[in-house]
Order: structure tokens, then C-alpha cells, then sequence
């Protein structure tokens, strides 16, 4: 499994950037082992549920470990988005990880892969994780969400996604964008406390509207192409509602920090929540217990997954 995009996804590659993170210190990965691990939850992410071993960073790995490495790798970086200019002087940028993935096609993987066919049927067989877009629509902490905007979006998205292609990827694993006027600093703003700010999630919803059509375009012109389409924004929305299913009882506020009041942000050593699986967001990002419901609904429900013809494993 080889896995792209932003802080849902990260294992860890923003520990090796010089940059801020409170990924870095606890309480991030209190319930991964009681220490911190770079991912932006109290525990594991949506990928860590859909495959082991755990894909590891590739910032993390030595030469000589990604030379031996055929489990796949981890390239997302937390902060980054579609589009090039997204937090670029900061975070590892989507075109930044595919590059990165390019160097692993072929510097790395013909090491263990010495033959051609045996290269391309190990990338034709393997699962590529694409969880990104939410930060292009914050650029400069400025809203932008016409239909324009997420069109341009799509189409930068695609050739991203054209550019994994020609580089051996077959079998696709999206995730379309989360409601962002549902996360906790957003909800804690709107009147009355709790409810969503509709304008953002509005205009998120042009680019998931226009996803599905994106991939079966290109699964029409390009032979093997494959996909699941996971959708994380109903997921989420349907948990607010029906949390208490699963023992979810805060379904908008934060886990860390532990309050509604001042600045929503979680930071280094501050004393989360007691019980981090009463509360479907830990910080800004989805708790372990919502990533878990997350993996086992989409990969045995088809109200939150759609597939072209690819089959995962349930869980």
C-alpha cells in the first residue's frame, strides 16, 4: 500500500521537516502506545486500519530500508493539498510525494524487483491511499469555495492522479473531502454552538459532487484503472447524528483541547479528554474510535464506499 495526501493520512513524514508540529509531542498517540508518532490523532488512522504491516514514513526510512521495503510507504505530509502552492514552503506538497514515489519506483523497488514484470504487477496489484483537498480550500486562512475553485481543484486532481498512473499505480483508494464546517473550531464559533458552518461545507460539496464523474472518466480511457470511492464527508455527517451508536457521545467538540472556549488547538502536553473514544474528533482531525468505525463501515458497507470493481478485505 502506497499512501498519499494530508494530516488524515500522515504517519509521521512532518516529524523530519523543520517545522511546528504538535503531532510531535503528546497528547498525540496517547492510545499508540502512550507516545507520539507524527500522525494527527490520539491513535491510528484510517490506513493503519486498512492494512498491516503499518506503512511507514518515507522520510523515516534510511537508504537502505527503502531499499528493502516492498510493504509500501507512506509519502503524506500533514498541511498539504492538490495544488502545488498549498503550504508548499512548509510541508511535503502532493507533487512533492509523488516525486518521491517516482525515486521509489525506480531507485528502490527494482532492488527487491529485478525484473520488469515482476516491478510492474507488484505496483498494478498494490493499493494507492489518495486522502487530500481540504487545505487547498484554507489557503492564506482564506475560504475559497465556488464551483470554479473546486472545477480547477478537480482538474489538478486528475493529473495528479494521471502522473501515479503512468508510474505503474492501477488500484485507487480515494477519499473524497471532509466537512470542514463541522470541525470542532468551526463548530465552536457557529450560533447555536455545535452546528455547522454550512457556506464551508457548501462549498466543499462542489468538489465531492464532481469527484465520481473524475473517476470514471478516467477509469473510461485508462486500461486497468481502478477505484474505491470512500466518502468521508456523508461518513462524518452521519456520525454526528448517530454517534451514540458506537458510544460516541461528543459529536462536534474537541478531545484535545478539552474545552469550547478560546483558541481550538491542541497543544504539546496539553491533557486531553479522559475517554478519547467518547469523542468523534480528538483535535481538528477524526479520534482512532472514529477512524476504526471509519475503515470497518467502508469496507463492509457499500453506503460508504463505492467501487468500480475493486475488492478490499473486510475488516
Amino acid at each position: 500500500m502506497y499512501v498519499f495526501g494530508d494530516s488524515l493520512v500522515d504517519s509521521g513524514n512532518n516529524n523530519y521537516l523543520p517545522v511546528n508540529s504538535s503531532a510531535k509531542f503528546l497528547p498525540y498517540g496517547i492510545d499508540f502506545g502512550g507516545k507520539p508518532t507524527g500522525r494527527c490523532t490520539n491513535g491510528k488512522t484510517v490506513v493503519d486500519y486498512i492494512g498491516l504491516p503499518f506503512v511507514p514514513p518515507y522520510l523515516g526510512l534510511s537508504k537502505n530500508q527503502r531499499n528493502k521495503i516492498t510493504t509500501g510507504v507512506n509519502y503524506a505530509s500533514a498541511g498539504s493539498g492538490i495544488l502545488e502552492e498549498t503550504n508548499k514552503e512548509k510541508y511535503l506538497s502532493l507533487d512533492t510525494q509523488i516525486e518521491f514515489f517516482h525515486r521509489t519506483v525506480n531507485n528502490n523497488l527494482p532492488k527487491m524487483l529485478n525484473e520488469q514484470a515482476k516491478l510492474e504487477r507488484h505496483l498494478s496489484e498494490s493499493l494507492f491511499v489518495v486522502s487530500t483537498g481540504v487545505n487547498d480550500y484554507f489557503q492564506n486562512k482564506t475560504f475559497r469555495g465556488s464551483s470554479k475553485f473546486a472545477l480547477h481543484l478537480l482538474k489538478e486532481f486528475s493529473l495528479r492522479l494521471q502522473r501515479l498512473y503512468s508510474l505503474g499505480a492501477r488500484k485507487f483508494f480515494v477519499n473524497n473531502i471532509p466537512p470542514a464546517g463541522c470541525f470542532p473550531s468551526k463548530a465552536a464559533r457557529s450560533r447555536p454552538k455545535g452546528k455547522c458552518d454550512e457556506k464551508i461545507n457548501r462549498g466543499i460539496s462542489f468538489y465531492n459532487k464532481g469527484l465520481p464523474d473524475l473517476l470514471h472518466e478516467l477509469q473510461s480511457k485508462l486500461p486497468g484503472f481502478t477505484f474505491i470511492l470512500s466518502d468521508l464527508y456523508k461518513f462524518i455527517m452521519e456520525l454526528r447524528e448517530t454517534g451514540n451508536r458506537y458510544g460516541i457521545l461528543e459529536t462536534w467538540k474537541s478531545c484535545c483541547p478539552n474545552t469550547i472556549y478560546g483558541e481550538i488547538i491542541c497543544r504539546p502536553y496539553t491533557v486531553p479528554c479522559p475517554d478519547r473514544n467518547t469523542h468523534l474528533f480528538f483535535d481538528e482531525h477524526p479520534s482512532q474510535i472514529a477512524n476504526q468505525i471509519y475503515a470497518r463501515r467502508c469496507l463492509n458497507e457499500t453506503t460508504i464506499c463505492r467501487t468500480s470493481s475493486l475488492k478490499l478485505l473486510s475488516v
